[in-house]
């Protein structure tokens, strides 16, 4: 039997970086995990997000529907070890939906916790929860770049940094998971700490599950990915959030000052 770490968060914390080495490298891990990313868990995914916003009781069951339906497909007589890596596990970023923290994380990651000792527990000789953290002033300005690109955010940074505060402090959501994963183990490391880290923010991953030292030296190594705006595009995308409140007006606008500032690239974030 294997291991099964979920990394479940959080945005803005080099999640986006470990997933594409992740999916880079899955043929070298191949021999050693199975890894999971977002569109294998679409629709727990949607669920997750759609329930931070709701507390309805209905999306909640959606999630754990979704949840146990993944594991029920996985081959249990397979001993590799599996990871999961998706920050939408925990709901949506606070900011969207006028949500002023990760609350809803422990309890999704409590359903999460049934489902897989309901369906799965006995399979595994351990279950990890791992959360990625970042200090609060760099989160939070890392989180206003991407409400400003992604949605229409109408408060300055500074602005944004004093509402928001509170939804900086991601090791009390990390404690409270603590309490809702028992009896399973639940552990998180500093973004700031993996910075000059051979394997980046993917190294506490890669040490938790004890990757010897061949599989490291084989992984093929990328840029940071979702990094930050340049000042100037991130003014220009305040402006144009706060002169329109018509979504496709506002979209192509943003577009454009992509292009004038040489970073045009396709969006996708949801809403």
């Amino acid at each position: 039997m294997g291991r099964l770490l979920i990394h479940a968060g959080f945005h803005k914390t080099g999640t986006t970086s470990v997933q594409r080495l992740l999916a880079k490298n899955k043929r070298v891990l191949a021999p050693l995990t199975h890894v999971f990313l977002r569109k294998h868990l679409d629709a727990a995914c949607d669920a997750a997000r759609a329930y931070s916003a709701s507390r309805k009781a209905s999306d909640l069951l959606a999630f754990s529907a979704a949840i146990a339906e993944f594991l029920e497909q996985r081959n249990l007589e397979d001993s590799r070890d599996i990871i999961i890596s998706t920050e939408d596990l925990s709901g949506l970023m606070p900011g969207r939906r006028d949500l002023r923290s990760y609350d809803a994380a422990p309890i999704l990651m409590k359903a999460l916790t049934m489902m897989i000792d309901r369906t799965v527990g006995d399979h595994f000789d351990e279950v990890i929860f791992y959360f990625s953290l970042r200090k609060p002033a760099p989160w939070l300005r890392s989180c206003h770049t991407q409400h400003l690109r992604a949605i229409r955010m109408t408060l300055d940074e500074a602005d944004y940094a004093r509402e928001y505060a509170d939804s900086a402090n991601l090791p009390r959501i990390v404690d409270k998971v603590r309490i809702a994963a028992a009896p399973h183990r639940v552990e998180s490391a500093w973004l700031e700490d993996c910075a000059d880290a051979p394997l980046g923010p993917l190294t506490p991953i890669a040490d938790l599950l004890g990757w010897p030292e061949a599989t490291r030296d084989a992984l093929n190594m990328l840029p940071p990915a979702n990094v930050s705006l340049p000042p100037e595009l991130r003014a220009e995308f305040l402006e144009i959030n706060r002169a329109t409140e018509d979504h496709d007006e506002m979209r192509k606008a943003k577009e454009a000052a992509r292009r004038r500032h040489g970073k045009a690239r396709p969006e996708t974030a949801k809403h």
